[in-house]
């Protein structure tokens, strides 16, 4: 596997933004056994083709969670094992504090940046397929949100989502409304989310744009969804997971034990890595 850290203009942002790629160039015990034939054998080094993976490769944008940034999966989870184990290519960007939602006002588009520009960005520049089918999206918490609202949104680019224990907090505001933490208070989520009484049925309310997708007849991506037992999120969860699937899309949901952490995003990444169509 190969670590890439890229710097590029984002014309959806307006500025160089980051982002690292996990990309399956060769196989580490296919090189080994050829190595191992070559020195017992006494065959040429030049004659003897070296085992590059050529792709083009199912592709897999990964959101990290509230005041993360593109180097967190890298960090806290397994992911390049993963990818590797399933010839997995995974883009991770930054996504700053924004929910991944568009803010025109400073015309940070962050909504277009992950659901649109970087799917068409790293296909230029890695050897990724071009097939809906095979690009996927997903995150953890703020991610996930990110994931869910952006995979149903522009729903032509993905066939599958992965959601980590999404910060839903598009119904009920005012339960979780507080001063104890910045992301939480009134201020950050109006900036955000805009007027708090017409997020719900709006373009920022993933059970709305699921609806959507099967009215308009659009391509309707696969859910995976999973969150701890013991997380104060799983409730708002259960009940988006309810709505989508009450509207025709496929939904995979899965409670386990733990709660808004690392420990259970990494258990929880390997099981939906599993469940998608690789």
């Amino acid at each position: 596997m190969a670590r890439i850290t890229v710097d590029y203009f984002s014309a959806a942002l307006m500025r160089t933004t980051t982002l690292d790629v996990i990309l399956p160039v060769d196989n580490v015990g296919d090189a080994m056994a050829l190595d191992y034939n070559l020195r017992h054998n006494n065959q040429s080094a030049q004659d003897a083709p070296y085992p590059v993976r050529k792709g083009p490769f199912k592709t897999l944008f990964l959101l990290h969670g509230i005041t993360g940034n593109h180097t967190d999966f890298i960090s806290e989870t397994r992911i390049r094992a993963l990818a590797e184990d399933h010839n997995l290519a995974v883009i991770m960007p930054s996504g700053y504090n924004a929910f991944y939602l568009d803010q025109p006002e400073t015309h940070n588009y962050y909504g277009r940046f992950v659901g649109q520009e970087l799917v068409e960005v790293a296909r230029a520049m890695f050897p990724l397929s071009q097939r809906r089918e095979d690009t996927f999206i997903g995150g953890v918490s703020m991610g996930a949100y990110g994931a869910l609202r952006n995979g149903l949104n522009y729903c032509e680019n993905f066939g599958a989502i992965i959601s980590l224990s999404s910060a839903m907090v598009v119904e009920g505001f005012d339960r979780i409304i507080s001063d104890d933490l910045f992301f939480l208070s009134r201020p950050f989520l109006e900036s955000t989310f805009g007027d708090l009484n017409h997020v719900v049925d709006s373009d920022k309310d993933p059970g709305r744009l699921a609806a959507d997708i099967v009215y308009c007849d659009r391509p309707r991506p696969r859910v995976f969804m999973a969150i701890g037992n013991q997380d104060p999120l799983a409730p708002a969860n259960r009940y988006l997971a309810d709505r989508m699937r009450g509207t025709g899309i496929d939904v995979t949901y899965r409670e386990m034990n733990g709660g808004h952490d690392w420990h259970l995003w990494n258990e929880a990444l390997q099981q939906a890595i599993d469940w998608l169509p690789l």
